[in-house]
């Protein structure tokens, strides 16, 4: 029996020190909860005029300094109808705010499903993305399991047709996301987007 606590105690010893020490709680607990598989399938069934999507997320670049992650959106029923692709960077602004940069891959297509293998990533170099200026999310700690975040106003650019600028707000706490996306004119007419309220997202499976 002393044996069996020795050599427990001894395997404990070994991963503790070999697990990198995280240097900021609250960006680390920010970014675990963004992680994993989330799906809106409760919403649709009580709003049909949702899209059922998945959302997947998956922690890349763990040998690099910050937090990067890579995102995926698609239909639920057709993991090739993807909307979106992006590469995320989180960091911390200051002792009260969070922001993360999306980045768009250029050749996306030789990593899609890329959440199901973050290996995949590591022949992906920093200039094969191109940053989405002005479309930076700054994020706030509003309790232990609850952040919030949004876009600049009239800041993040659009590539959409007659879309002038979009706006993104999240609510971010424990297995669950919100996002609410909406697009305007130059007349600041919303164009784009839900008008009744965001996508809300329950986490399905860890990554």
């Amino acid at each position: 029996m002393k044996q069996l606590s020795l050599i427990i105690l001894t395997a404990l010893a070994l991963f503790s020190c070999n697990s990198a020490p995280v240097k900021d709680v609250e960006l680390h607990n920010l970014v675990t909860m963004i992680l994993g598989e989330f799906s809106n399938a409760e919403q649709t069934e009580k709003d049909a005029s949702f899209r059922h999507l998945n959302l997947k997320s998956v922690r890349i670049w763990k040998d690099r300094p910050g937090y990067w992650v890579y995102t995926e959106v698609h239909e639920a029923s057709e993991n090739n109808n993807i909307y979106s692709q992006r590469i995320l960077e989180y960091e911390r602004v200051d002792s009260l705010n969070f922001k993360s940069t999306s980045y768009k891959i250029l050749n996306e297509k030789e990593y899609k499903f890329g959440w199901q293998n973050a290996k995949v990533f590591n022949k992906l170099t920093l200039d094969s993305l191109r940053l989405k200026e002005g479309c930076q999310v700054y994020f706030k700690k509003k309790t232990s399991t609850i952040y919030s975040g949004k876009t600049n106003r009239d800041s993040c650019l659009s590539s959409i047709k007659s879309v002038n600028h979009i706006t993104s707000s999240f609510v971010v706490s424990k297995n669950k996301i919100s996002v609410w996306t909406r697009g305007y004119s130059k007349e600041g007419k919303h164009i784009f987007g839900k008008i009744s309220g965001p996508y809300k997202y329950k986490k399905i499976a860890k990554r």
